[in-house]
């Protein structure tokens, strides 16, 4: 097995963790609920961000050219899940977890924090 570098795999524990909690989360907990755990926006952003992790980590994981390019769409990805969770009271794990994501995708994109 080929060596990942630290940063990388650090964007892929970043982008399993966000993935399981959001395809998880989506999955039992907001389907359970109901209400505003599934109104279209919020459900298809915390799928769109599961997507986006687990196919950003097969990028990384395959040394894929594109691997920075899609690192950089999942940031915006868990960003907007983020923002979907956080009026949700309890939907702040989430929203974290995803925060948390965004930050390791940027760094591995090589793109800037947002402000």
């Amino acid at each position: 097995m080929h060596m990942i570098p630290k940063e990388m795999q650090a964007c892929i524990d970043a982008c399993l963790n966000c993935y399981q909690m959001c395809f998880g989360m989506a999955m039992t907990h907001c389907l359970e609920k109901g209400g505003e755990h599934v109104k279209p926006k919020h459900f298809r952003a915390m799928i769109a961000c599961a997507d986006m992790c687990r196919n950003s980590t097969q990028m990384m994981l395959m040394n894929s050219p594109l691997a920075k390019q899609m690192c950089a769409l999942c940031a915006e990805a868990c960003e907007t899940c983020a923002k979907e969770c956080d009026p949700i009271p309890d939907m702040k794990e989430c929203a974290d977890e995803c925060r948390r994501c965004a930050e390791e995708c940027r760094r591995m994109s090589g793109r800037k924090m947002a402000a």
